[in-house]
């Protein structure tokens, strides 16, 4: 059995109105997506089930940490996230572009899968830069040695010894209008 099947939804004997469930994302639940970046974390999901006789609503409430590597030196570090997304599943025997925000599901279907909204809405939440936070005082928490090393092979500027080759110039000239 897959991983990744508990995280459904079944909804076909629910009232209408709103539900609530609660999953979580650990080690296993990312090792079910190929070539996730994300490899360990704690996050809960509460997940708020609206239904309704033509559609349904969820709302994905995320909160907790995934270990990324550090952009800067290299070691691993826990990034806190939070976030919530609204999906529209709308029940539809041929799926039409309505954007981002709606997914469609066969009409007889009694169940929705959520494990890759729920695996994107944490993807979406990380920080493009992935970067040790800094403690209280402002300090860099990432590695002293490699701080030290990447300070040490910092590019410097050029020195004005290399003239600008002069067929460049008349193409500043073009930039300028």
């Amino acid at each position: 059995m897959n991983y990744l099947s508990q995280y459904t939804i079944p909804f076909s004997g629910l009232k209408e109105g709103k539900h609530l469930f609660d999953f979580a994302a650990d080690q296993r639940f990312f090792a079910g997506f190929e070539e996730s970046e994300i490899e360990k974390g704690s996050i809960s999901i509460q997940v708020e089930l609206e239904k309704r006789t033509t559609y349904l609503r969820l709302k994905f409430m995320l909160k907790g940490e995934v270990e990324l590597i550090c952009d800067r030196c290299l070691e691993p570090y826990l990034q806190s996230i939070e976030s919530s997304n609204l999906m529209l599943v709308k029940f539809s025997e041929t799926e039409t572009d309505d954007g981002d925000e709606v997914i469609y599901i066969h009409p007889g279907a009694h169940q929705v899968e959520v494990a890759k909204l729920i695996y994107e809405f944490i993807v979406l939440s990380i920080p493009i830069r992935h970067v040790h936070p800094d403690d209280k005082e402002g300090n860099s928490l990432c590695d002293p040695e490699m701080l030290r090393k990447l300070d040490e092979y910092k590019a410097t500027d050029l020195p004005e010894s290399n003239p600008i080759d002069p067929r460049w110039n008349d193409l500043k000239n073009i930039i300028g209008n």
